[in-house]
């Protein structure tokens, strides 16, 4: 018999491991927790079984550093211990309800455990997490606490889609000599996400991305097909060899410079974002591999 979802939608492994370390936070915060708060693909859709990130936010009383960070710590590492299945495949993003509140101006500090990232304090200001506080406010949902919206405040369309477009610019921007398939995947989808989202003014899943420009530039189906499954393998395979290698740096620097001139008071078609474009590339890379 195959696996049958919860009544909330959540398959049964992940009802039983998350409600596994929200006790787990909450046996080490307790009355310092204010509100955890579940969103991303486990409440939005594109959830990956074995694949998908769980995606948290801890919203605290006290200010981070006032945290019994030693417990945090190692309640984390306990849990990726007797719940293998989420070894780097979990962030938690704790932040005092203060600095929350006040993200857009305040200096306070978060603390994060993510995957390839171990529980530290961050250095980063709270607005730079400006996407993630949109999504728990308006997808998330309360694990433990009010709902989201009673602590997160509002964050405007506007302020999402911006910083959804210069956070897919930085990623477009950096070094991919000598990255592993996983890291291209990622970048590849995070740029088709991001262009989604601003030209159809909706927010979506990576297959989601995926899936739109696929359909508008077929040439490169291709590419995000291998992406998709380089992903799908936890990047162990795909994306290895000098053509692939080569056709994603073009495409990703391609969408990465269209992003960048595009506004969300301008949708339609990513300006720059030619198909004529996209296929002269495609045609070159593939008359010189």
């Amino acid at each position: 018999m195959g696996r049958q979802d919860s009544p909330d939608g959540r398959r049964p492994s992940l009802s039983r491991d998350l409600d596994a370390l929200t006790a787990a936070i909450h046996g080490v915060l307790g009355d310092d927790l204010v509100g955890l708060y579940l969103y991303g693909s486990a409440m939005t859709g594109g959830f990956d079984s074995g694949v998908s990130d769980l995606d948290l936010v801890a919203v605290t009383g006290p200010e981070v550093e006032a945290l019994d960070l030693v417990g945090l710590e190692r309640m984390h590492r306990l849990f990726e211990k007797q719940c293998a299945e989420w070894r780097n495949r979990v962030e938690v993003v704790y932040i005092g309800q203060r600095t929350l509140a006040s993200f857009r101006t305040s200096t306070g500090s978060l603390t994060v455990v993510s995957p390839g990232e171990p529980f530290h304090v961050r250095d980063d200001r709270a607005v730079e997490w400006l996407q993630n506080w949109y999504l728990v406010r308006e997808t998330g949902r309360p694990l433990i606490g009010p709902p989201a919206g009673r602590v997160v405040p509002a964050v405007a369309w506007s302020e999402f889609v911006g910083a959804t477009v210069r956070y897919a610019g930085e990623v477009g921007k950096r070094s991919l000599a000598g990255v592993g398939g996983g890291i291209l995947a990622y970048t590849i989808l995070t740029v088709c996400r991001a262009i989604r989202t601003v030209q159809t003014q909706t927010p979506g899943s990576k297959q989601d991305g995926a899936a739109w420009v696929r359909e508008r530039f077929p040439e490169w189906a291709w590419l995000i097909n291998a992406a998709l499954a380089c992903r799908l393998s936890g990047g162990k395979i795909g994306l290895d060899d000098e053509r692939s290698r080569a056709a994603a740096e073009t495409f990703i620097a391609l969408l990465a410079a269209s992003l960048s001139r595009t506004t969300a008071a301008a949708p339609g078609r990513p300006e720059g974002l030619r198909l004529s474009r996209l296929t002269r590339a495609r045609r070159h890379i593939r008359s010189t591999t």
